[in-house]
């Protein structure tokens, strides 16, 4: 299971994985760390706490086993489904950061192509998690190669 998460999290564009300082994986985007994995057990992610009180709200995953009042959710791994939900959850913060990665007045081309709006309606999330992100620049960043 944890194989399929890290083989998916890294064909996203701008993502790199790394052992993980408390074991595991830990996946990145521009250098910030939006997850990681504990082996075949469960996957933590680090949300604003507004996107983590959504998540919770709508039964999408739990706050997280250790620090329940940080923006941290733990999503357990007991069945493919718990999979493919680390995933959406896994994706959804991807999303957010490409989001806030995009407001800059440089962004990664890569990056820049990420089409955020489609994305997230892609993933079939009850209505208002949009209203939860950063609002789109209002101009075009320019480009970075690299």
């Amino acid at each position: 299971m944890p194989t399929s998460i890290e083989t998916t999290v890294r064909s996203w564009p701008g993502t790199s994985t790394h052992d993980h300082r408390f074991g595991g994986r830990e996946f990145r985007l521009a250098d910030r760390e939006f997850g990681h994995s504990h082996g075949d057990r469960q996957v933590d992610i680090p949300f604003p706490k507004r996107l983590r009180d959504f998540a919770v709200a709508e039964n999408l995953t739990s706050k997280h086993h250790l620090y329940p009042d940080s923006g941290w959710v733990t999503k357990y791994l007991e069945s493919d489904a718990d999979v493919d939900g680390a995933l959406t959850l896994l994706r959804l913060n991807y999303l957010y950061q490409v989001a806030a990665l995009q407001r800059r007045e440089t962004v990664d081309a890569e990056l820049a192509g990420v089409d955020v709006e489609a994305e997230l309606e892609a993933l079939a999330l009850p209505p208002g998690v949009a209203s939860l992100f950063p609002p789109a620049a209002t101009d075009s960043p320019t480009t970075a190669e690299g």
